[in-house]
């Protein structure tokens, strides 16, 4: 006996659509905007969510120029870009966009691609506009719709991967092959995204395994690569699982954005916060965070911190005989010849002025404050020449150690600043120890 199978519901797209019906669903229902600029400048073609962002209709849009629909303030920003474009460049940016339907800013990623004609001649452009979010969402839209639509893949401003359950590549957009330094895709396809990436980072590795196991849908990690086996590359990987009926992961799509240059200001950013800007050590605050962890170490492993209060000796007779601009390069020097006095791994401040810090947290006994100390008395009694001239400059240093004293920051910076005094008092250029009634 056949049983009759139930017609698809009426809301259903039916199998076997024409390329045009299709084509006409994505133009009407994609989120991202497109549109194909001719080399005149007009608008040759846009879908539907282009022509939303003027607030008016595709057939207002098509024909008119750019410097039209933008105005000429706004295009004296983007035709150098044109231009670059049009030469056979394919550039990406993001710019802060007025949301024409709720007012709100939004940031968009603007990809800007040379579109060339049946002669391989470049005719226009295709400029492209979505946020990451958007991205994934069309993207895989796109791919669910139809196959053949995969070429625009390659448009993406993001580099796009598909995987099979077991990480193994099936597809990647040009982008890709940029970013990872790839020459030869067609060799790579089937293998490992594993053996492809060079890198020791195993997070991305775990955030692929959950989706595999069907931990979870979707989610973002970011990792470091090496590119022709020298640049590294820091990106952020936004990954997503395809699964079927029964709720197995089949594929694994990865849409990848290059954030190095995020990263290195990031770093620039945490670096300038944590040290002296003169000397290049660290500064006041980032000291006593290094102290404070230190210290915390100490009290659970029952090991010791010594703090190392320093003062130069003869400074302020540079800086008034001199000039400030001697003093400033005395005290880059200072930094270099204490950053070699000291042990490996001992860390050294600015606290201000001409007062600076040691720490020693590691192979501590109650006399390496006073080798060490001495170590650094001997490097900064050494002539230095500034300016053509010969100068000197001495230090004279407090000690504070834990134990016996408290192990609270400023209990010891107390003390040691204390001591320093007293070192001073006793004739300059020496180390004294603080005692426990400081």
């Amino acid at each position: 006996m056949t049983i009759a199978r139930p017609p698809p519901p009426a809301s259903s797209f039916p199998l076997g659509m024409p390329e045009g019906a299709i084509l006409d669903v994505i133009r009407r229902d994609t989120g991202a905007t497109v549109a194909l600029i001719n080399r005149e400048l007009q608008v040759v073609y846009c879908n539907d969510e282009y022509a939303r962002w003027f607030e008016t209709t595709r057939d207002q849009v098509e024909g008119k120029t750019l410097v039209e629909l933008y105005g000429k303030a706004d295009s004296v920003r983007f035709l150098p870009l044109v231009e670059r474009v049009l030469a056979g460049e394919r550039l990406e940016y993001q710019r802060l966009l007025q949301n024409p339907f709720g007012g709100a800013e939004d940031w968009r990623t603007i990809c800007l691609t040379p579109a060339r004609n049946a002669s391989g001649e470049i005719a226009g452009f295709i400029t492209s506009a979505l946020d990451v979010h958007e991205l994934q969402v069309t993207m895989s839209a796109l791919r669910s719709a139809n196959q053949r639509l995969s070429s625009h893949m390659d448009n993406s401003p993001l580099a796009v991967l598909e995987m099979d359950h077991d990480l193994r590549l099936l597809h990647c957009s040009q982008r890709t092959v940029q970013l990872m330094g790839w020459e030869q895709v067609a060799s790579f396809k089937g293998r490992l995204l594993s053996e492809l990436l060079q890198t020791t980072d195993d997070h991305l590795g775990r955030a692929l395994q959950r989706l595999q196991q069907g931990q979870e849908a979707q989610n973002r990690v970011e990792t470091c690569f090496l590119r022709h086996g020298d640049t590294q590359v820091h990106a952020e990987w936004f990954n997503s699982a395809l699964t079927d009926a029964q709720g197995m992961t089949t594929s694994i799509m990865a849409l990848v954005q290059d954030v190095s240059d995020r990263v290195q200001v990031a770093r620039q950013q945490q670096y300038v916060a944590n040290h002296d800007a003169l000397t290049g050590l660290y500064n006041r605050s980032a000291f006593h965070e290094q102290l404070g962890t230190s210290l915390a170490l100490a009290k659970s492993a029952g090991s010791g911190v010594a703090l190392l209060f320093i003062d130069l000796d003869g400074f302020k007779r540079v800086n008034d005989e001199q000039g400030h601009r001697a003093g400033d390069e005395v005290l880059r020097v200072v930094a270099q010849r204490l950053a070699s006095a000291v042990r490996e791994g001992d860390i050294v401040a600015r606290l201000g002025g001409d007062e600076f810090l040691v720490m020693l947290d590691s192979d501590l006994t109650p006399l390496e404050p006073q080798v060490v100390g001495r170590r650094i008395i001997e490097a900064l009694n050494q002539p230095m020449v500034v300016g053509g001239r010969s100068l000197r400059v001495g230090a004279s240093i407090g000690v504070a150690m834990h134990p016996p004293m408290a192990g609270e920051i400023d209990v010891l910076m107390g003390a040691a600043d204390q001591a320093m005094y007293a070192a001073k008092r006793d004739g300059k250029g020496r180390v004294r120890y603080a005692e426990m009634s400081a």
